[in-house]
């Protein structure tokens, strides 16, 4: 099939049919086909709010502000005036995006080569494929020393986000150390997690990629910790997990949550286009990254 491009600017925002609405929607990188709409546009559009499928309450590292309780369902969906077709779609309690109705994953469109096109970013200077970890799975791997490391891609993220197991990774590797500074991350409305920027080593990459502002999530006593006069975060103890590298005794240690990267803004900003490539399930960028 043809490829589809998707004009980002700084993200693609699409249309979709659902029931007798239009909705306008975002498209994202980091996850599998799905469709996630914001609860009240759900449900103004026709959607049952209790659907034959149930409900579930959902958390992982693209949802990080806490649980969230998705109503799951199978929903006939028209993309940009196209054929309807069933995608698994789940509508969401708290809102999932402030910015639009809800957020496609680009595994939604159909072709075998989707094209996320950035607007304004700088000519190419090279190209570079990464394997994803299936043919529908958003996420490479990358090997850290002990750690088997899961990596998407959040570009409406200002730095590399990861939790504390991929920051000790990546700093047991050499790649990155502590700088002391902190900020605050926001991947849903209403959500403030604390992080520790990272140094980066002269040339340090992963996967290829440059790492260019990583940042390590921290709990809320760390905060306090480097910067008291940073104010409070909204961390909720399910949060507090990504900032556990290991905790308990060394009879009965517990490990926090699987290593997990999201490759942000600071990175994929200086990429004209990223290819999803079903059949060589993979990901194609073309950046302007220095060669080396």
């Amino acid at each position: 099939m043809a490829q589809t491009v998707l004009i980002a600017d700084p993200e693609p925002v699409v249309t979709i049919r659902v029931r007798d609405t239009d909705l306008r929607v975002r498209v994202a990188l980091g996850f599998q086909e799905a469709l996630l709409l914001n609860a009240e546009p759900a449900i103004a559009a026709g959607i049952k709010p209790f659907p034959v499928l149930g409900k579930m309450r959902f958390s992982n590292s693209l949802l990080p502000g806490g649980s969230a309780l998705f109503r799951f369902n199978l929903i006939s969906v028209g993309i940009e005036g196209g054929k309807k077709r069933r995608i698994p779609t789940a509508w969401v309690e708290p809102p999932i995006t402030g910015r639009t109705d809800g957020v496609l994953s680009i595994f939604a469109f159909e072709g075998d080569r989707i094209v996320w096109q950035r607007q304004g970013a700088p000519p190419p200077t090279r190209t570079l494929t990464i394997l994803r970890d299936g043919r529908g799975d958003a996420s490479a791997e990358v090997r850290l020393g002990g750690e088997t490391v899961r990596v998407a891609f959040a570009p409406d993220s200002p730095v590399s986000i990861m939790n504390a197991r991929a920051a000790a990774a990546l700093e047991n590797a050499g790649l990155v150390t502590r700088s002391g500074t902190v900020g605050f991350w926001e991947p849903i409305p209403r959500a403030r997690l604390p992080y520790e920027l990272l140094t980066p080593a002269p040339g340090a990459t992963l996967l290829g990629l440059p790492l260019i502002r990583p940042a390590g999530r921290i709990s809320e006593e760390r905060l306090r910790e480097l910067d008291a006069r940073a104010g409070r975060g909204t961390s909720t103890a399910e949060d507090e997990a990504d900032t556990i590298v290991v905790r308990g005794s060394t009879a009965r240690r517990a490990r926090g949550r699987d290593p997990w990267i999201l490759i942000g803004a600071d990175v994929l900003d200086q990429c004209a286009t990223i290819e999803l490539n079903r059949p060589g399930k993979s990901w194609v960028l073309s950046c302007a990254f220095a060669s080396g």
